[in-house]
């Protein structure tokens, strides 16, 4: 039986070819599983650069003015006129109102006569209790009281006459009786003596403490004070601004007598906030800390400040629950035209500080052999090469951490979340065409 000849058709060919390309895709697809079995694809990476890292703590509070005034008054007059409303800058001394004055002017000119008059009745007195004093001085000095005077006169009478009837009587010329009379109106003129002496001195006296007591009224300037108290409240009658500010608050109405703060001034140049820190975060907030104070009105404007001071104590409402806090203000240093007096501010208190350092997100971090490693992508051929790089890690964040370390430096690109990536991978950049 003859063997029949093969025929090499298209149809042959066709079956051929179609193996060939099935045998070739098989061993293709078994190379391609090989080469690509070390390969991560799709790999996020940050570039390495030095930067500054905070530690803040956020807080918020309100916008007051750290140099404010109220202005009131203690008169009981009515308002006559306004000068300044709400919002309107003022400078230290301007006008703010007036009260109505009429019955205080008034009472001035009254008490102006009741002065004059005063006065002049005082130095008529004054004088006249001069000459007095001066005169009683001068008789009592000189012996010339004229009662003193005619006491002696009268004594030396009754004296020459008792020693007289003496002589007689003891010359028989003269009788017991006679002589008792002489004795008798001797001794009263003693005493009668004795008393203008007595009287003259109480004379002297008095006419000394009338004298006083006229000093004592000229120098009496009662009137004098009550009428410089008027005027004083007629002074005070017309309110100004005790320094420069704006009108933050008005109650004075015109007609209405004034009860308690008429005007608040505040100085809006000199602004601060004050807050409540949380009991975690007292310990890390020291005054001279910086802030960056924001508001919905100043939109993302950074507004630089510095905390001021903290409360040694906590805030008495807080203590005993679980919410402790310590009131602490700060200042504002940045000029913003659109930050105003009672605005909610969001702030953020830097408690640390790190200048020029390298810093990645802890999701880059892997912990290896008890130290930090990170991933680094380098450079080979058309693709990456995963490398471990050694670190040392400093200053925490709530999202990011500094690290140092011999192996680092600007533009090396850390792999973000390299969980699973072993040095000496081939890396995939996102982004990057596939090899």
């Amino acid at each position: 039986m003859k063997r029949k000849k093969f025929k090499f058709t298209k149809k042959v060919a066709v079956i051929l070819a179609v193996a060939v390309l099935v045998l070739a895709f098989g061993a293709y697809s078994f190379s391609l599983r090989a080469k690509t079995k070390d390969i991560h694809t799709n790999i996020t990476t940050t570039k390495l650069e030095k930067t500054t890292l905070q530690d803040t703590v956020a807080v918020s509070g309100t916008v007051h003015s750290d140099d404010s005034s109220n202005v009131y008054t203690t008169l009981t007059y009515p308002v006559k006129t306004i000068s300044a409303d709400v919002g309107d800058k003022v400078k230290k001394g301007d006008v703010l109102a007036v009260l109505d004055t009429a019955t205080l002017e008034q009472d001035i000119e009254q008490q102006q006569y009741t002065a004059a008059d005063s006065d002049k009745s005082a130095a008529v007195a004054l004088a006249q209790a001069k000459r007095a004093y001066d005169n009683a001085l001068y008789l009592n000095n000189n012996g010339l009281n004229s009662d003193v005077v005619a006491a002696e006169a009268a004594l030396k009478t009754a004296g020459d006459t008792y020693n007289y009837k003496k002589l007689l009587y003891e010359n028989g010329q003269a009788s017991k009786s006679e002589l008792n009379q002489a004795q008798s109106d001797y001794e009263k003129a003693q005493k009668s003596l004795t008393l203008a002496q007595n009287q003259a001195d109480q004379n002297l006296k008095n006419a000394k403490d009338s004298y006083d007591s006229a000093v004592s009224k000229a120098d009496d300037k009662s009137a004098d004070i009550g009428l410089e108290k008027l005027k004083k409240n007629l002074e005070d009658s017309v309110i100004t601004a005790p320094a420069d500010g704006t009108v933050t608050a008005k109650s004075a109405a015109v007609g209405a007598v004034p009860t308690g703060v008429m005007f608040t001034i505040a100085n809006t140049d000199n602004l601060i906030v004050d807050m409540e820190i949380k009991e975690m975060d007292a310990p890390s907030v020291k005054a001279g800390n910086p802030v960056t104070v924001q508001t919905d009105a100043t939109g993302d404007a950074k507004i630089k400040g510095t905390v001021a001071s903290i409360a040694p104590a906590a805030t008495s409402s807080t203590e005993g629950t679980g919410n402790v806090t310590y009131a602490a203000k700060v200042k504002i240093n940045d000029k913003n035209s659109s930050l105003r007096i009672g605005m909610k501010a969001r702030m953020d208190i830097v408690v640390q500080e790190r200048r020029d350092i390298f810093v990645v997100p802890y999701d880059t971090l892997l912990q290896k052999g008890g130290g930090s490693v990170i991933m680094v992508a380098e450079k080979a051929g058309t693709l990456y090469k995963a490398k471990e790089v050694p670190v040392t890690t400093g200053l925490e964040t709530d999202v990011s951490i500094e690290i140092s370390g011999s192996g680092l430096k600007d533009g090396l690109l850390v792999i973000g979340n390299p969980d699973g990536i072993s040095s000496g991978d081939t890396v995939q950049l996102a982004g990057e065409a596939k090899e």
